[in-house]
């Protein structure tokens, strides 16, 4: 009795929250306080984005947030006692140590929500018995200086539900895509399941384990008079629905390019408490949600959006955050960059001739879509049918190195590695990202001045330090508007004729892959207020031939009739521009482009649209300088016909 009594007095010495014979760490109120640090992401109207945010893009959840059943199944499962003790269960202790003295191990445990918080937030998961002293020890400390719901609170925000969840407000976004003061007493149960034993309890791996759970929590709250049995036997033969879709893709990536902007950890982000405004769109994102989940498509999907003037992310939805930023080969959607833009600043024109014919180019031989060839044709239609030959040949002629500083300046980046003529292809060394295509892309919208993307519009700040503001020129206003009339073309008829039906639109497709499958697959269209760019891949297997860039294009179709965006407004023609005749029967015979003579009948001519400062000449140049005059400069009342 006297050393029974003895170890009594030497446990409670050292469990006690005012002395210190352990050598022990006291309780560290910052710590607590990490888990209720946010960061608020507000949408284009200023309101938050679901929920606030805490570390390791966690949705924070408060105790007013949860309805009474949520709070009741945890506390009937993990820690019945909760609002009676002071942090330490001692008759659950005590059944507890007598069970692991008759097993000689730690099997069971006795923790209570206090001492799960301390566990989570400053102690490691090593089982030994100076462990355990210690947590117990905080968890008094813990009751001493806090509220039972502070408390609760902070437990709920700290619990892992496995498959990288953490936080109960996140399992309800991720498992059933819904807020945390939605949840159904069966919902809540089976989430109270998981985090006993998260591998075990897997809903994605371990259903009939995690339901078997799930009815043991409502048992508890049967038994404990948290419902009654009728409530019971509703919430046991509830049939629960588990979401795979991460429904907080954009605000994870807000987080992450944050982080990289300013070159700081989450920790340090989180910190400060901040609040973000973005150009997020709900209506739209909602769209682009319901289109990846509806998709059959067995690879990874990601809809992404650009405001054309703010350079704002609109829209980020994917289903999965691992491709966030990966780089991957842009196949042909490469193309207007690092081929016909080079071409255009050069002196070509949309109706420049390209004999599309295999061709070898010291032993690389570039092969066209199901080795299709179609001889001669204009540089439109050799971009309208994504001609792998014509895009290589404007590469070898141009020269490898020009095209690749062209294709610089829309923000593309490239390995010292990507050296020869399959770039033309998208055989890039590294990739590319497709926030960077799709802002390529963008940048022709915008009459071919380039600035970079923003997720976050309103830290004026950083945007002067990391340079979001900054505008540079990549091509001239004529070139950009070249080529999107050359890729609206490709969106009424080409590779992305998907987008037929939708006035004022440019797009180009690109896919990559063999006769095996394909591995990336694009569309990227953009109006003159919006881009929008839809990527399916695979990492470690190939998509079905029949899942191309096509596939993509009607992708962005569907979201654009869901999300209702408006596509009346026209691209804004510069005075760099005009509309000119030219000779038709020469583009004909000789495949060369001359402008019409002034006495060429109307039959032989075509009217076209041409960049001013590079105009063809016209084959017979006998004539007066007054014709010159009236017809380069004064069209609009000069006319033969």
């Amino acid at each position: 009795m006297f050393l029974a009594a003895l170890a009594v007095c030497v446990f409670f010495l050292l469990i006690s929250p005012n002395i210190n014979i352990m050598n022990a760490p006291n309780l560290d109120e910052s710590k607590l306080a990490s888990s209720s640090r946010t960061v608020n992401i507000l949408d284009k109207n200023g309101d938050i984005i679901g929920d606030s945010l805490i570390s390791k893009n966690r949705f924070y959840v408060t105790l007013s947030e949860l309805n009474d059943d949520t709070v009741n199944a945890f506390i009937a499962i993990e820690d019945k006692r909760f609002y009676s003790h002071g942090g330490i269960d001692y008759r659950r202790a005590c059944s507890a140590l007598l069970s692991n003295i008759k097993s000689r191990s730690f099997r069971e445990g006795a923790s209570t929500i206090s001492q799960q918080l301390i566990k989570n937030t400053h102690l490691s998961n090593e089982k030994t018995i100076k462990r355990k002293l210690v947590e117990m020890r905080l968890a008094r400390q813990l009751e001493q200086k806090y509220t039972k719901e502070q408390i609760l609170e902070g437990y709920f925000n700290i619990l892992y539900f496995g498959s990288g969840i953490y936080g109960l407000g996140t399992a309800c976004h991720v498992m059933y895509g819904i807020s945390p003061s939605e949840l159904s007493v069966a919902q809540s149960a089976a989430l109270a399941a998981i985090i006993n034993n998260p591998a075990k309890y897997n809903p994605y791996k371990n259903i009939d384990a995690l339901n078997s759970r799930k009815n043991t929590v409502l048992s508890c709250m049967l038994d404990q008079g948290y419902i009654n049995k009728d409530t019971f036997e509703y919430a046991k033969n509830e049939k629960l629905e588990f979401s795979y879709y991460k429904q907080n893709g954009f605000t994870e990536a807000v987080i992450r390019s944050v982080c990289r902007e300013r070159n700081i950890s989450e920790k340090e982000l989180f910190s400060g408490n901040p609040t973000f405004k973005t150009a997020y769109d709900a209506a739209l994102a909602n769209a682009a949600q319901k289109i990846i989940k509806s998709s059959n498509i067995d690879a990874k999907i990601r809809i992404l959006a650009l405001d054309n003037k703010t350079g704002g992310v609109v829209c980020d939805e994917s289903n999965g955050s691992d491709n966030l930023f990966i780089k991957r080969s842009p196949a042909s959607a490469i193309k207007p960059f690092i081929a016909y833009a080079p071409a255009l600043e050069r002196g070509y024109n949309p109706l420049s001739q390209i004999d599309d014919s295999p061709t070898d180019f010291n032993n690389y031989s570039p092969k066209n879509y199901k080795n299709v060839y179609r001889g001669m044709m204009s540089a439109t239609d050799c971009l309208i049918y994504s001609s792998n030959v014509a895009a290589v040949k404007l590469v070898d002629e141009i020269g490898i190195n020009n095209c690749m500083s062209v294709a610089r300046k829309f923000g593309i980046t490239f390995s010292e590695k990507d050296t020869g003529l399959p770039v033309a292809l998208g055989g890039m060394y590294n990739g590319i990202t497709l926030i960077d295509l799709a802002n390529a892309y963008r940048t022709l919208a915008n009459g071919g001045v380039y600035s970079k993307t923003r997720y976050v519009l309103d830290d004026e700040k950083d945007e002067k330090q990391y340079g979001l503001f900054e505008k540079s020129r990549a091509v001239g206003d004529d070139t950009a508007y070249l080529l999107t009339d050359m890729l609206m073309a490709c969106a009424k008829s080409g590779t992305a004729k998907k987008l037929s039906g939708i006035p004022n639109i440019a797009a180009k497709t690109g896919t990559n892959g063999d006769g095996d499958g394909n591995t990336d697959c694009y569309c990227i269209a953009y109006t003159p207020d919006i881009t929008i760019a839809v990527w399916l891949g695979a990492a470690d297997k190939k998509i079905d031939n029949t899942v191309t860039g096509a596939t993509c294009a009607k992708m962005i179709a569907q979201l654009i009739s869901d999300a209702k965006i408006d596509t009346s407004k026209e691209f804004t023609r510069p005075d760099s521009v005009a509309y000119y005749d030219i000779d038709a029967q020469e583009l004909i015979t000789s495949h060369e482009v001359y402008l019409a003579d002034p006495l060429l009948p109307p039959k032989y001519r075509k009217r076209v649209l041409l960049s001013k400062k590079h105009l063809p000449i016209r084959k017979s140049v006998d004539y007066l300088d007054f014709f010159d005059g009236l017809y380069l400069h004064d069209y609009d009342y000069f006319s033969f016909n």
